[in-house]
């Protein structure tokens, strides 16, 4: 088995000690750049972008920044872990090693050959024994912000826990008459009392779904022993976009003016998610400045209906200028009292 950990910090271009507003410079100087919009047709640039969308959702949460910064790549496994009852945490296990200094020759450990007690690892494709307090199952699954806007279907290849039909369950083996035989594991299941099933689910998302919505799928959980079906629960994750941001239903974005527009009034083109539309900058428009465009915003999940979008100015001046734009800027500058000598070379 090949494990290869990745270091967001360095997939994002900062220092470990970086602060959350370089982490989100990084990532979207760098989401611009690699983003499947920017680059059709080009699978590594694909890839990239989603490295780079990893990193930043772990990074950009102080909680989630913390556990990486302990655990590493495998913050999420011990996080699990150590919610469940007998988990690492203060209880023996492979925690422990890395608390006496293997660092990580118990992460390999724990990977490979579950905890000493014998239970088994968990991710987000293997939901562990159908014995648990619950038999409902959640799965993450990450969408793009124009897949959240109009909806979209997925196809789903997953590993939920069914009960063993060989011993019902109770991890043991048993005769020919329907008898156990304690102390003998089950040959099927290997004592565990369950084995994996894999399942090809295909799920409509809703348009309008917001970060962290749950979707809820009845009867694809796990099964118990008296052959009873839990939920299975998409939890959404919706990777940051490049050029909008979104707070609830409203969308925000950017616009680049030109000062002659700023000053003088007229019009701009505003990206929206249904293409770009025109809209009005009245004369003496300053930086900074928020214009409110009614209903195109997300899509509402309940009441119908959409939010809105906010674009924000963003004055932009020319970074070179021909000798007749400088000498009406000058006589500009001279009516309004600011003129000053410039030499030209």
């Amino acid at each position: 088995m090949n494990f290869k950990y990745k270091d967001y910090y360095a997939i994002l271009g900062v220092p470990r000690n970086a602060t959350e507003k370089e982490i989100k410079q990084a990532y979207r100087r760098l989401a611009r750049k690699y983003h499947p919009d920017v680059n059709p047709g080009d699978k590594s640039a694909e890839e990239k972008f989603k490295e780079i969308s990893e990193a930043y959702e772990v990074l950009s949460d102080p909680e989630k920044r913390a556990k990486y910064d302990q655990y590493g790549e495998m913050w999420k496994y011990y996080s699990e872990q150590q919610q469940q009852p007998g988990g690492f945490s203060g209880g023996g296990g492979w925690q422990d090693l890395r608390d006496f200094g293997f660092g990580g020759l118990g992460d390999l450990f724990a990977t490979l050959f579950g905890d000493v007690f014998g239970r088994q690892n968990t991710t987000d494709t293997d939901f562990g024994s159908p014995f648990a307090a619950s038999l409902d199952i959640e799965y993450p699954i990450e969408i793009s912000l124009e897949e959240a806007y109009s909806g979209a279907t997925r196809t789903l290849a997953l590993t939920v826990q069914d009960t063993c039909p060989q011993c019902g369950g109770t991890g043991a083996s048993r005769t020919r008459s329907g008898y156990y035989t304690l102390g003998q594991p089950c040959p099927n299941c290997h004592g565990r009392g369950s084995i994996p099933r894999n399942k090809r689910l295909e799920v409509r998302i809703p348009a309008g779904v917001q970060e962290g919505s749950k979707i809820r799928l009845a009867g694809e959980g796990a099964t118990g022993r008296d052959g009873r079906r839990g939920d299975l629960y998409l939890r959404v994750h919706i990777r940051p976009h490049p050029t909008f941001e979104r707070k609830g239903d409203d969308l925000y974005v950017e616009i680049d003016v030109p000062y002659t527009t700023a000053a003088l009034g007229g019009e701009v083109r505003v990206p929206t998610m249904k293409g770009s539309v025109t809209m009005k900058v009245p004369p003496g428009t300053q930086s900074g400045q928020v214009f409110r465009l009614a209903g195109q915003g997300m899509p509402r999940l309940k009441g119908g209906g959409y939010g809105d979008l906010y674009a924000r100015v963003r004055i932009t001046v020319p970074r070179t200028l021909t000798a007749r734009e400088r000498d009406l800027l000058q006589q500009l500058a001279q009516l309004h009292g600011t003129a000053t000598t410039t030499r030209t070379s």
